[in-house]
């Protein structure tokens, strides 16, 4: 019976775990009118600022902060820079694991083009030994995407 009741408790943990939402402090009013530009990518990595863009714009919707009419808010991010680390030590028996870390430049400007916030964000995604470091490229940029727009929400102008 125990046994059970862990399952059923650790089943739920993980469920909850999963989910997608995110938590603004209280009371923190943010922005609600975002426009995002297209990111820059000052790496080698191919295609970054794509997959980046891609997460940028589902993390900012399903917070609901992009802008549906003329935006006040306009946010520019720049990967500038990349960089790979081996996680596990060389072993004939199994293959090594890399992790991919990449740091974004983000500022969100008013509606004159000023800059009224930045602030540097990095993450990191795996990859297995054989593989490039875009395999890691989706991971890290969902990851990023969402530090970003809870920075964003959480910003009071």
């Amino acid at each position: 019976m125990c046994r059970t009741r862990s399952l059923i408790l650790l089943l739920l943990l993980v469920n909850l775990a999963s989910c997608r939402y995110g938590f603004v402090p209280e009371g923190a009013r943010g922005v609600k009118d975002v426009a995002l530009d297209p990111t820059v990518n000052r790496t080698p990595l191919r295609e970054a600022g794509m997959v980046l863009d891609a997460h940028l714009e589902q993390a900012f919707s399903d917070m609901g902060m992009i802008a549906s009419g003329k935006p006040y808010h306009r946010l520019s991010c720049s990967i500038v820079s990349a960089w790979r680390e081996r996680t596990t030590s060389g072993s004939l028996a199994s293959t090594d694991r890399y992790r991919l870390f990449i740091r974004v430049l983000a500022k969100l400007s008013d509606g004159a083009g000023k800059v009224v916030w930045q602030e540097t964000f990095s993450d990191q995604g795996t990859f297995s030994e054989g593989g490039q470091d875009e395999d890691a490229l989706e991971e890290t940029c969902r990851l990023v995407s969402l530090q970003i727009a809870r920075a964003v929400a959480a910003w009071e102008p």
